[in-house]
């Protein structure tokens, strides 16, 4: 899965004043000093694992920060309730940054399985900016070892609520990305923004479905900053 972060920039100016006060008592001159400085917008996206099914095919899992986890039964990171906090690392961003992609690598899924990643973005600028996602894109590819003759590749989006039961019934990819909270609004500097990501592979109803060995599903998610003093 790729993350992609592109930015959105209004420079804001932000104007410290000072002046004096004119009394009748007194006379007398002062200067008058105007400080200028424009604030900076900066932002961090920190990811974690958060949930697998994995079990008895152990999955790998590494993020930017080059640790790689092993999940499934005799797996050293394996829990039996799924659920995990396991950190995938943090990038920093800034304007001159923003395309810098967040990329988290899953390897070895089989048919049933998911992950669950989530996403915490922080405004840690001087200035206040606004979060928001458009529709993520993807792209698949086959291996022609195990898909001949070609059979196309399927992935598609879903509802979070609808997501373990088409992760049961369904042939192909599926993905659910649900921005939680942070999204669309003004967050102050220190603010952030969650976004969880379901990613699994279709068990097609217990059916064998060979052709989808070997077979790679690249998820871009975009985040736009835009500056919002």
């Amino acid at each position: 899965m790729n993350k992609k972060l592109a930015v959105l920039l209004v420079v804001p100016i932000l104007i410290a004043l000072g002046g004096t006060f004119a009394f009748s008592a007194f006379s007398g001159n002062s200067t008058v000093t105007i400080n200028n400085t424009a604030g900076h917008l900066t932002w961090e996206n920190d990811m974690s694992l958060i949930g697998t099914n994995a079990n008895n095919t152990p999955i790998t899992v590494e993020g930017p920060n080059g640790q790689i986890y092993e999940i499934g039964a005799a797996e050293p990171y394996h829990h039996t309730s799924g659920i995990y906090n396991l950190s995938l690392g943090n990038q920093f961003y800034t304007t001159a940054t923003s395309g810098k992609e967040f990329v988290v690598n899953v390897t070895n899924l089989a048919p049933g399985e998911y992950v669950e990643l989530q996403a915490v973005i922080t405004n840690n600028g001087t200035v206040g900016f606004m979060v928001s996602s458009p529709a993520p894109t993807f792209t698949t590819s086959s291996n022609p070892e195990y898909n001949t003759p070609a059979k196309p590749i399927n992935a598609m989006g879903v509802t979070q609520q609808a997501f373990m039961g088409d992760l049961e019934t369904s042939t192909g990819y599926i993905y659910s990305v649900n921005q939680i909270s942070g999204f669309n609004t003004s967050l102050s500097p220190e603010g952030t923004a969650l976004m969880q990501i379901w990613i699994g592979l279709g068990n097609s109803g217990g059916h064998d479905v060979n052709h989808y060995q070997g077979s790679d599903f690249s998820l871009t998610i975009t985040l736009d900053i835009v500056s919002d003093p």
